[in-house]
């Protein structure tokens, strides 16, 4: 069969065989795209909580924490989208949620208490709501961020499916993202309170990371 000829049959293929992985592969970034998705909006619930017993549930709180949540994914999505170029593998997705789940692990100590010395050193309440809400939402919804566009990234092979393919992650991720808003507020926080929630984010994010480690190795080792 010649180079034109193959490239004529791709587009008749089915979907899951014109991707970039192997269906394995390619079940472990959706699965990720919609955990991790849950962890954002779930983490930002939690944030919430975190910050409105020191700063109240005024829309000013709310606006705040919003807005830092907001800046931090679109700039996760931005520098993402650069290095998912650069680094189109799962050591990169591993590196994503190894430095999300340090950065909850830092938030879980800081609720116990350095996070109120840090505010009684700042004049000011609005200016300490803005610092306080970035310090705690938006260095992890940055690197959490970063995880979208290496999604496509990774299974993408055929510029013709990069709609299919980037829409449905996207709304796998926005699933994912209700989920964790209506699973955090209305069953996580009443039974576990916020720091065990962080605390267990940061925990699955480190297997989930764990498991991109060995999905890469082994795809490493199969490319040899």
């Amino acid at each position: 069969m010649t180079d034109k000829a193959a490239a004529i049959d791709i587009p008749t293929l089915p979907l899951h065989r014109r991707l970039a992985v192997g269906i394995g592969a390619a079940t472990l970034v959706v699965i990720d795209v919609a955990t991790l998705g849950f962890v954002t909006l779930g983490f930002e619930m939690v944030a919430s909580r975190i910050l409105t017993p020191l700063f109240g549930s005024g829309i000013y709180t709310w606006a705040t924490i919003i807005s830092i949540v907001v800046g931090g994914l679109m700039a996760g999505y931005f520098l993402g989208g650069m290095l998912a170029d650069r680094f189109p593998n799962f050591a990169y997705a591993a590196t994503i949620k190894f430095l999300s789940a340090l950065y909850l692990f830092a938030v879980y100590w800081m609720t116990a208490g350095p996070l109120e010395g840090l505010i009684d050193t700042i004049d000011g309440e609005i200016t300490a709501l803005f610092v306080s809400g970035f310090v705690i939402c938006f260095p992890p919804l940055l690197v959490l961020g970063m995880y979208s566009p290496l999604s496509v990234r990774l299974i993408l092979r055929e510029p013709s499916d990069a709609g299919k393919i980037a829409g449905g992650l996207f709304a796998i991720s926005s699933f994912g993202n209700i989920l964790g808003i209506l699973v955090t507020t209305f069953s996580f926080i009443p039974a576990y309170g916020t720091r065990s929630i962080t605390a267990g984010f940061a925990s699955f994010l480190l297997a989930s990371g764990a498991l991109s480690v060995i999905i890469h190795l082994v795809r490493t080792n199969k490319d040899r």
